[in-house]
C-alpha cells in the first residue's frame, strides 16, 4: 500500500512535470549556453521562470540569465544564496563582457555583439549588478561571474546604491544572521519609455526593476515552496532621488553619478513592497512555475 509521503512526492513529480512541459512551450528559448546543465542548475527553486520574450538562457553555477539580445538586457536574473556562497573574497570590479554570450551572437556573422563595460560610459547610469557580487564571495571566480555585462541593467546610481544595495543586505543578513536560503530572481520592467543608452543607442533602460526573494528555513527544499512560503517582493522605480525620470533629467542624472549616493535608511526599501502577481503582470516574466 502507498503511504502518504509517497503518493504526496508522486502528486509533486506529476505538477512539477506537468507544468515543465507547458513552461517550455510558453518561452521561446532561442538557445542554452554556459558549463551547467539547466535542469541541473541549484540557482532554479523548481523550474526556469517563463517569459513571451525571445531568450538565451545562460546557465552557470552562479546564476541563471534569460538575456534579451533585441533589448541587450537580461529579462531575468536567478540566483540561490546560502551560507556557502558568502565568504570572504572582495569586489574584483573586472566588469567583462559574456564570452559565451559573445560566441554565440557572432555565430551567424558580426552584427551582433555582447554587451561591453564601456558602452554603458558617459551615459550616466550604473551597471547594476542583478545577481550581486557580494552573493558571490566565496571564490574570486564566482565574483567575477557576477561582473559580466550580461548579469547588467542600466540603474540610476539612486536605485543601485541606495534602496537597490539595502535589500540586498538584507537579504544576506537574513541568509548569515538567521540561516535563511534565498531563491531569488530579479529583472527589468518596461511599462514607460525611458530611452536607450550605448554608441548604438540599442542598450534599453528599464523604468523599473523587480525583486522576488523566496526564503527557506535549513533543511528545507524547494519542495517545501508553497503559497504560504516567507517572500519578499519589491518593484523599485528607475528614478533619481528626487523623484524625477533620468531621461528627462540628464543633468541630474549625472551630478548623482559622480556623487556619494551612500546613505539614507536600511529598510527603506520596504516602501516598494509589492506582489508576485503585479510582478508577473508588469514584467510579463512567470516567475515560479511549479
Amino acid at each position: 500500500m502507498m503511504r502518504k509521503s509517497e503518493k504526496r512526492a508522486g502528486l509533486l513529480l506529476s505538477v512539477f512535470f506537468s507544468f515543465f512541459v507547458v513552461s517550455v512551450s510558453i518561452a521561446k528559448v532561442e538557445t542554452i549556453i554556459g558549463d551547467v546543465n539547466l535542469k541541473k542548475n541549484p540557482n532554479i527553486a523548481i523550474n526556469p521562470p517563463t517569459t513571451n520574450e525571445s531568450e538565451i538562457i545562460i546557465s552557470r553555477n552562479q546564476y541563471v540569465i534569460s538575456y534579451n539580445k533585441k533589448r541587450r538586457n537580461p529579462n531575468w536574473v536567478a540566483w540561490r544564496v546560502d551560507n556557502t556562497e558568502l565568504g570572504n573574497v572582495g569586489r574584483t570590479d573586472k566588469f567583462t563582457a559574456d564570452s559565451d554570450l559573445e560566441k554565440y551572437l557572432l555565430k551567424d556573422g558580426p552584427g551582433e555583439h555582447a554587451v561591453k563595460p564601456r558602452e554603458y560610459f558617459g551615459s550616466c547610469y550604473d551597471r547594476g549588478h542583478q545577481t550581486p557580487s557580494a552573493d558571490r564571495s566565496e571564490t574570486t571566480q564566482d565574483n567575477e561571474a557576477t561582473f559580466m555585462m550580461s548579469n547588467m541593467l542600466p540603474q540610476t546610481p539612486y536605485l543601485n546604491r541606495v534602496v537597490w544595495m539595502h535589500l540586498e543586505q538584507h537579504t544576506r543578513d537574513l541568509v548569515h544572521k538567521e540561516g535563511k536560503i534565498a531563491y531569488i530572481v530579479a529583472g527589468p520592467i518596461y511599462d514607460q519609455d525611458f530611452g536607450k543608452i550605448g554608441p548604438n543607442n540599442d542598450i534599453q533602460v528599464p523604468s523599473k526593476n523587480f525583486k522576488v526573494i523566496v526564503l527557506l528555513d535549513q533543511g528545507q527544499t524547494p519542495a517545501d515552496i508553497t503559497d504560504q512560503t516567507e517572500t519578499i517582493a519589491v518593484i523599485m522605480p528607475n528614478l533619481l532621488e528626487d523623484g524625477s525620470r533620468p531621461d528627462q533629467n540628464q543633468d541630474a542624472l549625472c551630478k548623482s553619478s559622480a556623487e556619494d549616493q551612500r546613505g539614507g535608511r536600511s529598510n527603506d526599501w520596504e516602501q516598494y513592497k509589492s506582489t508576485v502577481a503585479d510582478i508577473q503582470k508588469l514584467s510579463g516574466v512567470t516567475l515560479f512555475p511549479k
